[in-house]
């Protein structure tokens, strides 16, 4: 298949365009990946020693920058044409947004893991700033522009926005850092709002448009409800975090919307499906369903293993599943069967790490995330274009 051009319909492209894989997906966020890797295996069980312990909120950042939100704005960059029918107002920006995030994430991470953070702090800030304004006016642009005006594209005005709020946040906690003005009740209230939005908000509901769209021969209908819905938990987690007080069990209703759209959405990818459901996204269901019983179990056991296994399952579980789904969806055959032992185990190994008295399961984990990242970069050449 050639060139498709902004005039196709999504379901007539791949779902994920070579421009986008070559620049965006490989080689930088498997690179990013690599060294989120590295960094269990050389930490290995002290990165869930202490809630906040520096070095787990370091790596955290590195791969929801460097691979998660790289791998995501290429999508976003690489099929808004598509599904906007608008161009890239200036795709001269791409290489600024991908060099800007790498260098962000390589600086979060040294910034609040190390003790250079006085500058690294300012690097980062600069280099993430740089690469998400770059990408919310493209995306803005384009999504204010197009005529087309279907409940898909209010699932991508949910993502855009979310992504608006967390890098308003993300720069308050810059700040917040390196000079400590915020009380311990606004650092938890804005963390858990930082964290919803970016899971459910922005990579959510992007990665269930970028599921939704190569999948199916047509773009399946989404319901209402389901959009109004991730807005309704967009405004309430907020208001649930800083009107009750630390009481988590006011996030169950306030969730509940957005939680019940992402799942009648995946529902939708699931019994509209004409395509052979691929192993990745089968994997990450299975990760997003036990992530959403520990997120309910929570609040009436407080332990702290509880929320580390919630991370491990929805970061590195189901949004990595989703995003190797998309590749695998695009060139078949080429994530082969040692990716998918090497990307679960990569998974697996820490989980068990946190209840089993097993002192090398997170750098096990961890070295089995560089293997699959060198198998993202190095695996099958046999892989083509899923038309």
């Amino acid at each position: 298949m050639g060139n498709p051009t902004v005039d196709q319909p999504p379901h007539e492209v791949p779902l994920l365009s070579p421009r986008a894989l070559g620049q965006f997906f490989l080689p930088v966020a498997a690179t990013h990946l690599a060294l989120t890797g590295a960094i269990l295996l050389s930490w290995g069980e002290s990165l869930h020693h202490h809630p906040l312990f520096p070095g787990s909120v370091a790596t955290v950042h590195l791969y929801v920058l460097g691979v998660l939100t790289m791998a995501l704005i290429g999508i976003a960059l690489g099929h808004l044409p598509l599904w906007t029918g608008i161009p890239l107002p200036w795709p001269g920006l791409n290489p600024w947004i991908r060099g800007s995030l790498a260098l962000g994430a390589l600086t979060v991470f040294l910034g609040v893991g190390t003790n250079l953070h006085p500058w690294m702090l300012l690097v980062a800030s600069a280099g993430v700033g740089v690469a998400c304004t770059f990408f919310l006016l493209q995306a803005g642009v384009m999504l204010f522009r197009t005529t087309r005006r279907n409940r898909m594209i209010a699932l991508l005005w949910l993502s855009w926005s979310a992504l608006l709020g967390v890098f308003v946040l993300g720069g308050i906690f810059l700040g917040e850092y390196s000079h400590g003005f915020l009380a311990a009740y606004d650092r938890f209230a804005m963390v858990g709002t930082h964290l919803t939005w970016g899971v459910f908000g922005w990579a959510g509901a992007l990665l269930l448009v970028m599921r939704l769209t190569g999948m199916q021969d047509s773009v399946p209908p989404i319901p209402l409800w389901t959009v109004i819905g991730g807005w309704l938990s967009m405004l309430l987690v907020p208001l649930a975090l800083f009107y009750p007080g630390l009481d988590p069990r006011w996030l169950w209703p306030a969730a509940l919307p957005g939680l019940a759209a992402l799942v009648a959405l995946t529902r939708i990818s699931w019994s509209h499906s004409t395509r052979p459901i691929n192993p990745y996204w089968r994997a990450a269901d299975l990760f997003g369903a036990v992530a959403l019983l520990v997120l309910m179990i929570w609040p009436v056991w407080p332990d702290e293993r509880w929320r580390f296994l919630f991370g491990l399952l929805m970061l590195p579980g189901w949004s990595l599943s989703q995003l190797f789904g998309a590749y695998e969806q695009m060139q078949p055959g080429r994530l082969e069967l040692p990716h998918m032992i090497a990307h679960l185990s990569s998974v697996l190994l820490p989980v068990a790490g946190l209840f089993l008295p097993w002192e090398g399961s997170w750098r096990a984990g961890g070295g089995m995330m560089v293997i699959s990242a060198a198998l993202l970069l190095t695996g099958g050449r046999k892989g083509r274009n899923i038309r």
